[in-house]
């Protein structure tokens, strides 16, 4: 494989760890933000870019490290798989991102000493919605490193 080609996938991987992460990151801190509001606490639209912020500079370290585990172990199984099932590519690169983030939550949940990791993923739609945002960073990755059809030469006659 060339030098090239290489540097390009390593890119692509990179951007879509960092698009993932980012989705992610601001979709926990929604639902927390979310869970306070049903508390009865007042959240306003600054508290909300603040708390996003925060969680971008303190909480996207952490989850990084597990969105580029995940998709480092996803994206070459979807790989292969959507070889195999071409009509299909788009769907297995967001169901490699958007099953393996739930395994690693998973993981991290059984592993750790709280009760829950990331506090989004206590209640079924944060847990759905976080793992749609690990899912698109995986499609985006598959999108970006499609490969182009090939065109047949044609006869004119």
């Amino acid at each position: 494989m060339k030098l090239m080609t290489v540097l390009r996938i390593v890119f692509l991987y990179l951007l879509a760890v960092l698009v993932a992460t980012l989705l992610g990151s601001l979709v926990q801190t929604q639902f927390n933000l979310a869970a306070l509001q049903a508390m009865d606490v007042p959240v306003d639209l600054a508290t909300r870019a603040q708390s996003s912020l925060h969680d971008l500079l303190t909480f996207t370290p952490i989850f990084v490290v597990m969105v580029a585990a995940t998709l480092l172990l996803a994206l070459p199984l979807a790989e292969v798989l959507g070889r195999i099932f071409k009509p299909w590519r788009w769907l297995l690169y967001f169901l490699g991102g958007f099953v393996g983030i739930w395994a690693a939550f998973t993981l991290a949940n059984t592993l750790l000493p709280m009760p829950t990791f990331i506090a989004a993923t206590r209640e079924t739609s944060g847990l759905l919605s976080m793992m749609a945002a690990v899912g698109l960073g995986s499609a985006l990755f598959g999108r970006l490193t499609k490969p182009k059809a090939r065109r047949g030469l044609r006869v004119l006659g």
